[in-house]
């Protein structure tokens, strides 16, 4: 079994990384039901990707939020960005770029050698489109998110140096603090108008305001502990944001009143954020069924392989529908043959590269 390596142990919560996993696979049922693969016979899970991706931006925004708040009013100092940014770049971007370079790559091969434009590997891209990738300008296929997430990166510490300086006058200013966040963002802009795989951050700040929020709930968490009260009430919070996700499902939700599309709770945002949160702090905070699930060894697995199988995920879906196999055969080598490239990656590329480290600073936690 693999695992990532975390180098400030206290940071190291098997839940969380089973909640990576977790997402990751919710990313690929939902792919491979939405091109007409079903893992068991009827049960076409179309449309919840979006979900596992928003989980994604929730546990990134919770998970860097309570590292740098350990730092306090020295987050902007050059060691610590320096950390930081190193963590940040070396876990997304090796494996990206050359992500990309196989997208150009297979394009000009496709094009010149078998004459058949506009087709590649996972997409079409020429070399304008891989610098507006590299540059975050632009999001093909499944790289919109990597697009948003990177984007957040950039405001994350001056929004904890905020927070920081906020937190002193107590949770009330906190609280405040965060209603106006949340309030300014759709202001800018609604959840309602954001457009199918947005590669902007604007539309997605409430899922990453939320995450922060969360790091700061824990943080105090961690400091104070809970009652029993508290915990309880976590508890059964925890199952009511699981209910909230079940109920999202296009499937359920169909089955219970109205057919609806795929994507039909799309721009729901805020909701899955909030469902996703009461998940999130039952599986941190509370010993129970549902800390216990996320915390299987199978879930952790893909947790650590995560970035790697969501990349790789479409290429071989792509496979499957021009070769036109069953379709539950062709879920389950979706699933199969992307885990085992992704694994390739992690131990060939991810791990190595996301080690390296310039000057003599200690590692981030890998999130």
């Amino acid at each position: 079994m693999i695992h990532r390596e975390i180098s400030d142990k206290k940071f190291q919560v098997d839940s969380l990384d089973g909640l990576r996993g977790f997402a990751v696979l919710i990313v690929v049922l939902s792919h491979t039901s939405n091109s007409g693969m079903f893992f068991v016979p009827i049960l076409d899970l179309g449309g919840i990707g979006k979900s596992g991706v928003f989980l994604f931006f929730l546990l990134s925004s919770f998970l860097l939020t309570l590292i740098l708040l350990q730092k306090g009013k020295e987050i902007l100092s050059y060691s610590v960005m320096s950390h930081y940014w190193q963590r940040r770049f070396f876990r997304i971007y090796p494996l990206y770029t050359l992500y990309l370079l196989l997208a150009v790559m297979s394009t000009w091969f496709f094009a010149t050698a078998l004459g058949r434009s506009g087709v590649g590997i996972p997409f079409d891209l020429n070399w304008h489109g891989f610098l507006s990738h590299l540059f975050l300008l632009e999001g093909k296929d499944v790289t919109w998110s990597i697009a948003v997430e990177f984007k957040f990166y950039f405001l994350l510490p001056f929004l904890v140096l905020t927070i920081v300086f906020i937190r002193s006058y107590g949770y009330g200013a906190t609280v405040l603090y965060f209603f106006l966040l949340m309030s300014l963002s759709q202001i800018i802009s609604p959840q309602s108008e954001s457009l199918t795989n947005d590669p902007r951050l604007s539309p997605y700040l409430p899922i990453f305001i939320v995450g922060v929020f969360l790091a700061v709930l824990q943080d105090g968490i961690n400091r104070n502990g809970l009652n029993k009260i508290a915990r309880e009430t976590l508890r059964y919070s925890g199952f009511l944001g699981v209910f909230g996700v079940i109920i999202m499902t296009p499937l359920v939700f169909s089955l219970l009143g109205k057919s609806v599309p795929y994507n039909y709770f799309h721009k729901q945002f805020i909701l899955y954020a909030i469902c996703w949160s009461l998940i999130l702090l039952s599986a941190v905070n509370v010993r129970g069924v549902i800390q216990r699930f996320f915390a299987l060894p199978l879930l952790m697995y893909y947790g650590a392989l995560s970035f790697s199988l969501y990349l790789f995920h479409p290429i071989f879906i792509m496979f499957v529908k021009d070769a036109g196999v069953n379709g539950y055969f062709g879920a389950w080598f979706v699933l199969l043959a992307s885990t085992a490239a992704a694994y390739i990656s992690f131990k060939v590329l991810e791990g190595p590269v996301s080690k390296y480290k310039m000057g003599e600073s200690s590692l981030y936690n890998r999130t």
